[in-house]
């Protein structure tokens, strides 16, 4: 796989709706519930965890703020940060990986300043390959965190994203929706091979806070 070419989400226009059908009428969702593997651990973390030892989250930027930081990096946040409240998207929830997002309230002038690709994608709907319509365009910058309160490391949320990403060129195909990916098992297979092509280049040497550095990173299921 090449090097990500970051200029491909710059160049998607997020306010077009598509011709054929409205998100606001996509199919209702038939989604299986999440895992009781998954729900268990939340509940788990959520209850042992100190509540004023700071976690690792992600900041995702929006258009606008891209221009002069790049397009996310790590931060560090209070165990009752609002994000926590959140509920996690379905693909993420469907790969027992918790991400939860929350909007920081990023403000412009121009509204297509606001659009954050990757919190789209991490919103879409599997049965439709849609997003909200809340979450299509002028998101804004956001926070992303792991529900279950485990620190969330940058490679981890670009391995969600790509797999989002994923799934939509097989929507593209005409195919319906590739219900075989909906799993922890298909997510972690995939992982190991995306992870095992960004070493080849993504030599990075920040650690697990530097989105480059891919020569140790833990699956998400090993955090």
């Amino acid at each position: 796989m090449a090097p990500i070419d970051y200029s491909k989400w710059d160049n998607i226009d997020t306010d077009s709706e598509p011709e054929t059908s409205s998100p606001a009428a996509a199919p209702k969702a038939t989604l299986p519930p999440a895992p009781a593997s998954l729900l268990s651990s939340i509940s788990t973390s959520m209850a042992t965890d100190g509540a004023s030892a700071p976690i690792q989250a992600v900041v995702v930027r929006c258009e606008a703020e891209k221009v002069k930081d790049p397009p996310w990096s790590t931060t560090r946040i209070p165990a009752n940060h609002d994000v926590f409240s959140r509920t996690v998207p379905p693909v993420p929830g469907l790969i027992e990986v918790p991400l939860v997002l929350h909007q920081l309230g990023t403000r412009s002038a121009n509204r297509a300043d606001l659009d954050n690709q990757i919190a789209t994608y991490l919103n879409i709907n599997p049965d439709s390959g849609f997003a909200p319509p809340a979450w299509q365009s002028h998101v804004g910058t956001i926070i992303v965190a792991r529900k279950d309160r485990k620190p969330l490391l940058p490679q981890h949320l670009e391995g969600v994203w790509i797999y989002c990403d994923h799934i939509l060129d097989l929507f593209g195909e005409g195919g319906g929706a590739p219900r075989w990916l909906y799993n922890r098992q298909a997510f972690g297979k995939w992982w190991a091979g995306y992870c095992e092509e960004q070493k080849e280049f993504r030599l990075g040497k920040g650690g697990e806070e530097d989105p480059d550095d891919w020569q140790a990173v833990r699956s998400p299921y090993e955090i």
